[in-house]
């Protein structure tokens, strides 16, 4: 029997809900249509916390009424405790679990007694890694924090008031803080034993102290300060602690004398300071100081220079490359200061020892016409301050360049393969070639280069690369002598990740690379090539692969206790609610907890894999979800969701709910008696509109073949790239007898040569590079633009459309929505366009999605059902 204690209240709930969810044997179950009244029933289980042995679990359930509720449930016994509206919950050992709820209210709960401590009024908590003191932090007046330190039995052990900035180090055996109060601004330290003991760094009265920060193995601190008459954000030194030697260490930027003029400093957020892991240097930014008397345009015109580096707009808003921030680096002991960038290369990529960095100026391949510029790489020694040339018109997009760990080899992604590049040999080698397989994405359609299929990492000193194919996992000796496949995925149409996928701390000048150790358990996450299967299995470290789970449906949020092998995870499909398992070593998963048990008092569809050809022959798949009440002996209508590959849904649980954004939701529609297709696409370059229509039509065909389907009554809807797509293909088919276009381009002419406000850029990316696949640029093939363009063919329209836009759309141009609206009103066609105040590219506002979901169905049901017209169908 499982119990679940709200606080002090105890509440016995097995018995009813057994009775509640399970018919009586004989009882016929009768289908009853979801309705919009129920949707507040539905909630958003998610898997957070499993403890180190694995007898406790944490999971929430989100509610759109706000009321989410946070769990702890044993495992063994199933006592549950609950924690409403709680967040951010963590578990010590097996025994206490801490989390925040409602007004900022902290909980301790005693696992063995039930017994809970509340302390009002904390922003955040932490843990000691001993497991003896729980670190809160208050919120005070003026933004500042007061730190609360209390052994587990609430004893408070000691106070810290007025804390403008904190960080535990690595190890979470150690607190730094600077606090500021009228008499005295101060550093301090605490190191958290079995007793605290309080280290004071400085005290100043005319300075006050801020963004601590620590070196990687917790052996020393940095940060800044600033006079206290001075505005936030505004420090002008930097101070270095060595806390095993008690050094402090400050460099002043307004008494040395290589500081040069007209520079700041510019190192207040912890993205900005960092400390070398040899402990002896010290990295920072600054930045040019603001020229306050510089000449001003008093008629506010704007110089749109063609030969610009980056449009008005771009400029106007983030400045040019002079402005931005630039790394510097102090070593405290020798005070020694050099400016790592410079005029010519500003930006600075430091190497995971500090030893060397890749330096590039943004604006060296600009003007561009991608969405971001191609850099060319040098490689700067930081010991003798020499440049080489390293790479030239290397693509700017993440996950295609990283150091190892050791800081010995760069790893990069050039010409649809991984290259490795030895610092100290300076050769570079491919590694990927004469494996014979792809490492790119070769079933990417879009014009510019293929994005690799992943790097994830290195090993231990470097000795291999770690990179995936479509597939698998395979290593790569750094020095390039052997590369060796370590999962067989290919032969099973299996696509095999590793779960942890955390590279290292990213956030820091000074980042760590991790290591992956392959010589112990590796975890995977594994999904089938055509999304039918997934689940998670064990690499071992006989290079054996074992099953945690694996099953037709979606598997995922897999949580492993630190101490076993026990783990939790989240199972769904279209037609099951999301459960949450606890699966421990080789037993049988047991459930947890099953969300939705309502669910199983409505009637419920059914999704199902579809196959089909497009005219190129290529064959291709799509998911049909069957309406609530499906009987083959009648006919149903259909709605047709378009984007671009779809095909992962297959098994994803939907809830049901009218506030969904500019998206679609497929329980909804279901639960009102369509089917639903998400067909996958696939396009022929500078054919992106008939790529499209081509697919469509083919995935509507077989659907119809596969299920009871009236021909006559199929709707098209899509949003955003899918929104230009629902306007291309109703120029070009009569099949649909209703259409919903979102934030669609209609003129691909005016939309290459119109800004992106959103990217401050030129449009013309998407087009030349990008989803819009046309790979030539406007002038080069006017034709095919014309060719792809739906307001080209406005007069072919004859499927009643409702459009719409945000107002604020920074994406796509709202005029793009309504240049169709008037072709169409000039045409007399059946159209109506709904503008969203204040809305972007993706409706934000909970009545404004409601609005729209409602809307979508009115007029789907009015041209597909029959259903009554709605009075605002009406023109005024």
């Amino acid at each position: 029997m499982s119990t679940i204690i709200y606080n002090s209240r105890i509440i016995w709930i097995s018995i009813i809900l057994f009775l509640m969810t399970c018919p009586v044997n004989g009882q016929v179950q009768k289908t009853i249509q979801l309705t919009e009244a129920d949707f507040h029933l539905w909630s958003t289980l998610k898997a957070e916390a499993i403890s180190d042995h694995g007898n406790w679990v944490s999971y929430s359930l989100g509610y759109e009424s706000g009321l989410d509720t946070l769990f702890v449930k044993n495992t063994k016994t199933e006592k549950t405790f609950a924690f409403a509206k709680g967040y951010s919950g963590k578990f010590i050992a097996e025994d206490w679990f801490g989390c925040l709820t409602a007004e900022n209210l902290f909980q301790l709960i005693d696992l063995k007694t039930g017994k809970i401590q509340h302390t009002s009024n904390v922003q955040d908590f932490t843990f000691s890694n001993n497991g003896y003191y729980v670190i809160l932090y208050c919120n005070e007046t003026e933004g500042k924090t007061k730190i609360i330190i209390k052994d587990l039995s609430g004893n408070v052990i000691e106070n810290i008031d007025n804390v403008n900035s904190y960080s535990m180090n690595p190890n979470y055996n150690m607190l730094g803080y600077c606090s500021s109060e009228s008499d005295k601004n101060t550093v301090g330290l605490l190191t958290l034993g079995k007793e605290i003991t309080k280290t004071t760094v400085v005290q100043n009265k005319e300075r006050q102290f801020e963004n601590i920060i620590w070196q990687a193995q917790g052996k020393s601190i940095a940060f800044v300060g600033r006079l206290v008459t001075a505005k936030s954000f505004t420090a002008d030194t930097v101070l270095f602690y060595k806390i095993e030697d008690k050094q402090l260490f400050q460099y002043n930027t307004t008494v040395e004398k290589n500081w040069r003029e007209g520079q700041i400093l510019d190192a207040n957020y912890t993205s900005s300071l960092g400390i070398s892991d040899d402990g002896t240097r010290v990295f920072f930014m600054i930045k040019k100081r603001h020229d306050q008397n510089a000449v001003k345009n008093d008629l506010d015109v704007q110089v749109w220079n063609a030969a610009d580096k980056e449009l008005f707009p771009f400029r106007h808003s983030y400045g040019t490359v002079q402005d931005n921030p630039r790394l510097v680096c102090w070593e405290p002991q020798n005070r020694h200061f050099s400016e790592i960038a410079d005029d010519r290369h500003s930006v600075v990529i430091l190497g995971t020892n500090q030893e060397f960095a890749l330096v590039y100026n943004p604006d060296s391949n600009k003007p561009t016409f991608k969405q971001e510029a191609d850099r060319d790489y040098y490689l700067l020694d930081l010991k003798k301050n020499i440049k080489t040339p390293f790479l030239t018109q290397q693509s700017s997009t993440s996950g295609k360049l990283y150091f190892s760990p050791s800081g010995k080899f760069i790893v990069y992604f050039k010409e649809c393969n991984w290259w490795i590049y030895s610092i100290e040999t300076g050769i570079h080698t491919n590694m990927t070639l004469k494996t014979n397989i792809s490492f790119y994405d070769n079933s990417n359609d879009e014009p510019d280069e293929p994005n690799p299929y992943g790097y994830a990492g290195f090993t231990a000193n470097d000795e291999f690369v770690l990179l995936y194919d479509e597939f698998d996992l395979w290593q790569f000796k750094t020095t390039g002598e052997s590369a060796k496949k370590i999962t067989l995925g290919r032969e099973n149409d299996q696509v095999l990740r590793l779960v942890d996928t955390d590279k290292g701390n990213i956030n820091h000048i000074a980042s760590k690379g991790k290591m992956i150790d392959i010589y112990s358990d590796l975890i995977f996450k594994v999904q089938t090539i055509n999304n039918n299967k997934s689940g998670y299995f064990i690499l071992d470290k006989n290079k054996k692969l074992r099953s945690i789970i694996y099953k037709p449906k979606l598997i995922s949020s897999l949580y492993k206790a630190n101490a076993i092998n026990s783990f939790i995870y989240v199972q769904e499909d279209f037609n099951e609610p999301p459960t949450l398992f606890i699966k421990n070593g080789n037993t049988q998963p047991k459930i947890i907890y099953k969300s939705n048990p309502q669910h199983n008092d409505y009637g419920w569809g059914k999704s199902q894999l579809i196959t089909y050809k497009n005219t190129n022959g290529i064959h291709l798949k799509g998911v049909l979800f069957y309406p609530f009440d499906y009987n083959p002996q009648q006919k149903y209508p259909m709605l047709v969701s378009i984007y671009q590959k779809q095909t992962k849904a297959l098994h994803s649980y939907v809830n049901p709910t009218l506030m969904n954004g500019s998206a679609f939701n497929v329980t909804y529609f279901t639960s009102l008696g369509y089917f639903v297709l998400l067909p996958d696409i696939v396009y022929q370059m500078g054919n992106p509109g008939y790529s499209a229509t081509d697919c469509v039509v083919a995935a509507a065909n077989s659907a119809i073949a596969t299920a009871s389907i009236d021909k006559t009554k199929m709707g098209l809807i899509g949003h955003s790239y899918g929104g230009y797509e629902a306007f291309f293909i109703i120029t070009q088919t009569n099949i649909f007898a209703a259409a919903v276009a979102g934030s669609g381009v209609s003129d691909l002419t005016s939309s290459y040569l119109s800004v992106n406000w959103g990217h401050k850029n030129m449009n013309s990316w998407r087009y030349e590079y990008q989803q819009f696949r046309m790979r030539k640029t406007l002038f080069e093939d006017y034709k095919a633009y014309q060719k792809n363009s739906p307001i080209h063919f406005a007069s072919n329209v004859n499927t009643p459309l409702l459009s719409y836009t945000g107002a604020e759309d920074s994406q796509v141009n709202p005029y793009q929505t309504m240049e169709f609206y008037l072709a169409l009103r000039r045409l007399q066609k059946e159209h109506i366009m709904l503008l969203y105040p204040k809305e972007s590219h993706v409706i934000r506002g909970q009545e404004n999605q409601i609005d729209l979901t409602q809307k979508m169905s009115e007029w789907f049901g009015y041209y597909m059902k029959g259903n009554k017209k709605p009075q605002w169908f009406e023109p005024e």
